[in-house]
């Protein structure tokens, strides 16, 4: 009977240990991150977003355009910012248009979220500010949390 009366403390304490070792290695990674963003092309697209366990911001930019340029300081901070927790991509679409027709780009800049399920990438189509940017990031790091935790998705 005693040991029946703890299995909910022991599973509780299994939960906190597991979110004590998500924080903890959350707090690691941010002290040896770059933050910086990370240029992907055909060849290392793969094996650094889509067999990644992290969630992807990636930016489908062209050179010329005056978005994409306006947008290049934002996705800077926006790395700075929340890199390794959510890493930060660029792709040269222009450049790679196969890599960005496999992704629906039409436009410039496109921005994508690689999630959980690299398969579906959402199309991000709010603000294009580093802030407004990691709002909406830091909703996809709360949702794989509460996954990991058992919990599912917050209401």
């Amino acid at each position: 009977r005693l040991v029946s009366s703890l299995d909910p403390v022991t599973s509780r304490m299994k939960m906190m240990r597991k979110a004590l070792l998500l924080l903890l290695a959350c707090v690691l990674s941010s002290v040896l991150a770059k933050g910086k963003v990370e240029e992907l092309t055909p060849q290392n697209f793969k094996s650094t977003v889509l067999d990644s366990d992290a969630t992807w911001a990636v930016s489908f930019y062209a050179p010329w355009c005056g978005h994409c340029k306006a947008l290049a300081p934002e996705w800077e901070k926006l790395a700075k910012a929340i890199s390794p927790t959510v890493r930060v991509g660029s792709v040269d679409a222009d450049k790679h248009k196969d890599l960005g027709g496999k992704y629906g780009v039409q436009g410039f800049p496109t921005i994508k979220i690689f999630g959980k399920d690299k398969s579906k990438p959402e199309a991000y189509q709010g603000e294009r500010t580093a802030t407004a940017i990691a709002k909406h990031l830091l909703l996809h790091v709360t949702d794989a949390v509460n996954s990991a935790l058992g919990g599912g998705k917050p209401k």
